[in-house]
């Protein structure tokens, strides 16, 4: 080999390489270790990183070369997509068809994990010791970024739910920043949850303000539609909204996922279900049959999910069926 091809060889395999990564983060089951691997690969060069933005970028093109753009939620297995391998290989070549295939379906997953720096697969939950002292406890899949300045500890709850045990330092602020709004805390304790497009704040102890539409670092206390919280209280918003007015809660009942239980108290059917949900790998479909406005009262283990989906189910005379790792069809 000439030395001139050198430099080429060595971009291939780079290249190769992130394309490699971006098959193994869409898989759907990348655990932390794996996660914190890619990221030392990324930040191993500069070359590194422009490899992977230039291989993501490629596969989102490719998503509208096949015209999947209309909303509907992605199918597993990729399998099941017929008539995409023949144009993607057509494209892009066989072999790396089925590599396009995984990439597309899990696209909104791979740029949750880029930007993430701690997360939690379904049914898992962890502590995170935060770099102030702090702790965050991680509920099933959920996902947070770390950005801490001597003047603002940032944390982004990119997706699901998180307790904050926040370490006191007049210095500088706490926040966590979702879904358009931001809950600042001085030596507290509450937890942010970010579901869809809905963010609830619930104060356990302390005092945390909630404002918002802002940017995650605005500092501006002046801002319009801010809620103050206590002990006991929470607010929720929509994206892009302020803040609803303070309200009573149990927090015992509402942050009981903390010690591996969900407790409904009057809970309509159908939200049961959906928050069970959260604990499954599998998508819950409410068939023929359920009356989605029943009022639900139970105490049940996240360890078990699927028996308690299954009890839900009984107590309306229905039946839930899984197909693994695709839906749960209550009926």
């Amino acid at each position: 080999m000439e030395e001139s091809d050198k430099p080429a060889d060595i971009d291939r395999k780079i290249a190769l390489d992130a394309r490699d990564w971006i098959v193994r983060l869409t898989s759907g089951n990348v655990s932390e270790a794996e996660l914190q691997r890619f990221k030392a690969w990324r930040d191993r060069s500069p070359e590194h990183k422009r490899a992977f933005e230039r291989e993501r970028v490629f596969w989102q093109q490719l998503q509208v070369l096949d015209g999947e753009s209309d909303g509907m939620p992605p199918v597993r297995p990729p399998q099941q997509r017929r008539g995409l391998i023949g144009r993607r290989g057509f494209l892009i070549g066989g072999g790396a068809a089925a590599t396009a295939a995984a990439a597309m379906i899990a696209m909104p997953r791979l740029q949750l994990l880029w930007n993430a720096d701690f997360t939690t697969a379904v049914g898992q939950q962890a502590e995170i010791p935060l770099p102030d002292g702090s702790v965050a406890m991680l509920n099933t899949d959920s996902a947070i970024a770390v950005d801490f300045t001597p003047r603002l500890r940032l944390v982004t709850l990119l997706k699901g739910e998180a307790e904050f045990r926040v370490r006191p330092d007049s210095s500088s602020l706490f926040r966590v920043a979702a879904l358009g709004g931001n809950s600042d805390a001085l030596g507290t304790t509450f937890a942010v949850k970010a579901i869809e497009n809905l963010a609830t704040v619930t104060v356990q102890e302390g005092h945390v303000r909630v404002a918002g539409p802002a940017a995650p670092t605005d500092l501006d206390e002046t801002l319009a539609g801010k809620v103050e919280l206590v002990a006991n209280e929470q607010t929720s918003y929509v994206t892009g909204e302020p803040p609803l007015p303070a309200s009573a809660v149990d927090t015992d009942v509402v942050l009981a996922w903390r010690s591996g239980r969900v407790i409904f108290e009057g809970k309509s059917f159908s939200a049961a279900v959906a928050e069970l949900g959260r604990y499954v790998p599998e998508r819950i479909v409410l068939g023929p049959g359920a009356r989605p406005d029943v009022p639900v009262s139970a105490i049940f283990s996240t360890k078990d999910a699927l028996d308690a989906v299954q009890a839900l189910a009984k107590t309306q005379g229905l039946v839930a069926r899984r197909i693994p790792g695709v839906m749960i069809l209550i009926t």
